[in-house]
């Protein structure tokens, strides 16, 4: 499978990225919705660390389709998901 002009572990990579920052799309958006619903502000961390996920995700494909051999963006991939590890920790911790 060959997208956008690239190779096919690229285009598998991007291809498999895009699923996983709509899963974690679907994720925000499930919690954000039960949290309207209990108002557990740890339901609002969990929300984070998915939007936090979602957005690495997103931020690795913009640079395999439109700057491929431009890696400093794993600094920010790490970054996000660091804080969305984090974020996880202190839902779990938190008291209600």
């Amino acid at each position: 499978m060959q997208a956008f002009g690239l190779g096919e572990e690229a285009s598998t990579a991007a291809l498999l990225n895009f699923v996983v920052a709509v899963f974690a799309a679907v994720l925000l958006a499930l919690s954000l919705s039960a949290y309207r619903r209990t108002k557990l502000r740890r339901l609002l961390l969990v929300s984070a660390a998915f939007g936090l996920f979602g957005a690495g995700v997103a931020l690795r494909n913009v640079e395999i389709l439109y700057l491929p051999g431009f890696d400093t963006d794993e600094v920010f991939v790490a970054a996000f998901e660091l804080a969305a590890l984090a974020s996880f920790f202190f839902a779990l911790v938190m008291k209600d």
